[in-house]
């Protein structure tokens, strides 16, 4: 796998992720949804977080928006 830089591309599952932050669901949401552990929800989106260079969900929305993931 090649490093991610900043803008690397989200993966499919952090894309899964995004849509579900966006449908307003909370990180034990998600979890459950997905059939995840709420450790492995956080991985997830702090890594996701980092390509998109930012600190939180709200953040995160509306970066994904303006790069048209969402």
């Amino acid at each position: 796998a090649e490093p991610a830089d900043t803008y690397g591309s989200p993966t499919p599952r952090e894309l899964e992720l995004l849509s579900m932050i966006e449908q307003g669901l909370d990180n034990t949401q998600i979890a459950e949804n997905l059939s995840l552990s709420l450790r492995t929800v956080k991985w997830h989106l702090s890594n996701l977080y980092a390509k998109l260079d930012v600190k939180n969900r709200t953040s995160a929305l509306a970066k994904a928006r303006s790069l048209q993931l969402l």
